[in-house]
């Protein structure tokens, strides 16, 4: 019975009021270019790389590729509203830009309290240079619980805490919707975690975001040392010599040794380039 009440409070805690999405920056930037790259290959293209991703105001997000390519509207629709829904964002305004002129090609709407909009449905847009700019929605509600007051919150949100604490003590951890293949391996960005056969081996958040970025590139491509120390470290405000790089490196190696088809390549003078034998990165 105390569960039904969690439950009914927590829906109306989280359901109502302000922002429904509970989705975080490095989610909904993986899932970017899990769109980019289900469209690349839409289009025979396993090759050519997608830019990284611009975040401007509003959480709006703009997904650019490096090479033109062909769009058909109804593919774009059904690959979006997908790769969107498995990290529950289920309101979005998407619209297909022309990269020199900036016109709108397509522009569509999915939404859960509106009617969704998806015209121009059936249309094949010709090659070209595209941009894909995608705002997340934040649904609303005219009622909101903190209108109960600061006690009433108070214990719900004690409750709703005990209710989730008491369930992960028992929980096993699922495979990530955004989970992808490496070799032998199945990488889990969101858990930070690699998975070999029934086994599981830990990453740290450097070392979980070294292998996300070599995995950004081609197995032709080098991410440079520069690059990697930027991204990596950019947050911690302090000073990082190349040293600190090559023991990350060294630490993902042994983690990924398990399968002799993988390797992670230092280039002189340049940086890491990720080498998979046969089989590169594959959705799972």
């Amino acid at each position: 019975m105390i569960y039904k009440f969690i439950w009914l409070f927590a829906f109306l805690l989280f359901a109502n009021g302000s922002d429904c999405r509970d989705t975080n920056s490095k989610e909904i930037g993986v899932t970017l270019r899990q769109i980019g790259h289900r469209l690349l290959l839409s289009n025979g293209d396993s090759t050519s790389r997608i830019l990284p991703i611009k975040e401007g105001k509003n959480d709006t997000y703009t997904i650019s590729f490096e090479k033109p390519l062909e769009i058909s509207s109804d593919l774009l629709y059904a690959i979006t509203e997908e790769e969107l829904k498995r990290i529950g964002v289920n309101d979005f305004v998407a619209s297909l830009i022309d990269c020199e002129t900036s016109d709108v090609y397509l522009s569509f709407l999915y939404s859960q309290e509106l009617d969704s909009i998806t015209p121009c449905k059936g249309r094949d847009l010709p090659t070209a240079c595209y941009a894909l700019e995608i705002s997340l929605l934040h649904s609303k509600s005219s009622f909101s619980i903190l209108n109960l007051g600061f006690p009433v919150l108070l214990v719900l949100g004690a409750l709703f805490l005990y209710y989730f604490y008491s369930k992960k003590k028992n929980e096993i951890k699922s495979i990530s919707p955004l989970s992808v293949r490496v070799g032998k391996y199945l990488f889990d960005a969101q858990n930070r975690q690699l998975t070999f056969d029934n086994e599981t081996i830990m990453l740290t958040e450097k070392e979980s975001k070294l292998i996300t970025l070599l995995l950004d590139c081609n197995s032709n491509e080098v991410q440079t040392r520069d690059y990697l120390i930027s991204q990596i470290w950019k947050e911690n405000g302090i000073q990082v010599v190349s040293k600190n790089l090559d023991v990350l490196v060294s630490k993902v190696r042994k983690k990924l040794s398990l399968d002799s088809d993988i390797n992670i390549t230092s280039v002189h003078g340049l940086g890491y380039k990720l080498e998979v034998k046969e089989l590169t990165v594959k959705s799972v």
